[in-house]
């Protein structure tokens, strides 16, 4: 069976006005051919039901960019937010002042710095793996921030929009439990194709059988990899919502 995973953010999602209107045709294909799609972001469970009913599409969903999956186990209910900001707190000062995430900001400023309404922003505020946020130091107070963040179990990983803390996991980890899952279902054959648009997508388009990187022009493009001189990896021309429509339309015909 085909599996679709697909990132949200400048993806699935247009990067401004977060519409996926221009992609209906092509959820709606991969729905009457019975392919599963599983949303994996780096947004929060509250945020992606909305999204998830939206399209009509249930779990698993992998969240907070590959944090947590829900809909899976009982397992993923973990919640590590709690000492992820216990962490932040214990950092020498000068270097915590350098990151802003989510935590410290209120639902106004998340709204303002997302461009989201303020209902959206209080769902992205309801986190339980990860902290996004803004890095304002140098490249090497950047690395000092990471090392001290891998020595207490945690990493950080640069999105589309947002620098995001969160546990030593990826989306990749977190497609490849989920198709071990359904593999598991089926008792057959699986065959993955992941969607995204950021430096947090590249592991998860890596692994997949099949990867599609989707244009965005608000950040530089992801370099061209050995997968892709290979052909495992294509991309596309229009951006978010229009080009995922374009390369899935492509790869049922």
């Amino acid at each position: 069976m085909k599996i679709v995973f697909t990132d949200l953010d400048g993806t699935l999602l247009d990067h401004e006005t977060y519409s996926l209107e221009p992609a209906r045709p092509a959820l709606e294909a991969l729905k009457a051919r019975g392919i599963p799609i599983v949303l994996a972001s780096s947004k929060t469970e509250a945020e992606m039901r909305p999204i998830a009913a939206d399209i009509g599409i249930n779990d698993p969903m992998i969240v907070e960019n590959g944090a947590g999956i829900v809909g899976l186990s009982e397992d993923d209910a973990e919640d590590t937010y709690e000492r992820l900001r216990a962490t932040l707190a214990a950092m020498p000062p000068d270097l915590r002042a350098k990151f802003e995430g989510f935590g410290d900001w209120s639902d106004e400023t998340v709204a303002e710095k997302t461009g989201m309404r303020i209902e959206a922003a209080r769902l992205a505020r309801q986190r339980r793996f990860s902290e996004p946020g803004l890095w304002s130091g140098s490249e090497a107070e950047r690395e000092t921030f990471r090392t001290y963040l891998r020595e207490n179990g945690f990493q950080a990983v640069q999105g589309g929009r947002f620098f995001t803390l969160m546990p030593q996991t990826s989306k990749a980890d977190a497609m490849k439990r989920v198709a071990a899952f359904f593999r598991q279902k089926t008792g057959g054959p699986v065959f993955t194709i992941a969607l995204g648009d950021a430096p947090n997508d590249a592991a998860m388009l890596q692994a997949a059988d099949r990867g599609v990187i989707i244009a965005n022009p608000a950040h530089a493009p992801l370099e061209e990899s050995q997968r892709e001189r290979e052909g495992h990896i294509t991309r596309s021309e229009q951006p978010g919502p229009s080009g995922w429509n374009d390369m899935i339309l492509q790869l049922l015909a």
